[in-house]
């Protein structure tokens, strides 16, 4: 059933279940010698990811022990930022291109791939200890793997969970309204990571009512691609405009600003408008309700 709650098994057993299996999937990838480094430093980063949307959704259960184990994942994941971050430059390039296929573009995107792709390849040549840092993390998340057997969820499941579903829920309603009274990149980052923890506890209790929770989670993707997709975008303009000796000053770099610009104001516009859609109801009340839904099936597995 993978990265979802069964209804047979308690809470707790749940988290030890689906942390386990996220930790086994990434020492899998990282210890695969056919596997492509790119890909497999972007699957580790995504299971770390998923593990602390999990645990932020029982943290009220796993109490002190909660901030250590987000530390944990968030600056692991951290290590393996550099290449992932150059790759998806790339990645973000070729969509935008994708946008904009006029052949007039042709060349200017041509050139900027190449800029990218030398830029990254300058990134793995620093990084001479690569497939030692690889190598050492996959011993150290098999060690992280043995202790999951010892997490404890502590109190009853349902008060977890409304706690974990709004504390969440809250704060990407609050950087949300932030977002409407002045838009800044940094305010958009923040709904995009509060939408994408609100993702990960969707698709975590999704089969609390599969009808209903599927097609919330098919908005959440849909929104958190405009955020995610603005994002990127961002970081783009940052490292284009902070690294003069790379990419210049040039025509050609203001007329590819300008092509981020347009596209930005698209995806931003999209996304604040689906966001005010999920976020619209109150996070006491979301909670509340989600919380009757585990109840509720819970109870029907006895019934």
């Amino acid at each position: 059933m993978g990265y979802q709650f069964k209804q047979q098994e308690s809470l707790a057993s749940g988290v030890r279940r689906i942390a386990g299996e996220q930790l086994s999937q990434a020492i899998q990838i990282l210890q695969d010698p056919e596997q492509n480094r790119h890909y497999a430093i972007h699957e580790v980063r995504k299971r770390f990811k998923k593990l602390r949307g999990l645990v932020r959704l029982v943290r009220s259960g796993l109490g002190d022990e909660y901030t250590a184990i987000n530390i944990w994942y968030r600056d692991a994941g951290r290590r393996l930022s550099r290449i992932r971050d150059a790759e998806s430059l790339l990645e973000s390039l070729q969509a935008l291109q994708q946008r904009h296929t006029d052949p007039a573009y042709a060349e200017l995107f041509a050139d900027f791939e190449n800029r990218f792709r030398a830029r990254k390849q300058k990134v793995v040549e620093e990084w001479i200890d690569l497939d030692q840092e690889l190598e050492q993390l996959s011993g150290e998340l098999q060690e992280a793997k043995q202790l999951v057997e010892s997490w404890k969820i502590k109190g009853a499941a349902f008060k977890v969970l409304k706690a974990g579903l709004r504390r969440t829920y809250q704060r990407g309603a609050v950087a949300l309204s932030q977002l409407h009274k002045s838009s800044d990149d940094e305010l958009f980052h923040e709904c995009r990571k509060r939408s994408k923890y609100h993702l990960y506890h969707i698709r975590l209790l999704n089969q609390v009512w599969p009808t209903m929770l599927t097609a919330r989670q098919s908005e959440l993707d849909e929104l958190n691609d405009y955020l995610g997709d603005d994002h990127d975008l961002a970081v783009m303009t940052q490292v284009i405009t902070g690294e003069p000796d790379t990419f210049g000053a040039s025509a050609d770099v203001e007329q590819l600003l300008t092509l981020i610009r347009q596209q930005r104001h698209e995806l931003q516009t999209a996304g604040l408008k689906l966001a005010d859609r999920i976020f619209a109801e109150k996070p006491k009340a979301f909670a509340h309700r989600l919380k009757n839904y585990w109840k509720l099936w819970k109870a029907d597995r006895i019934g």
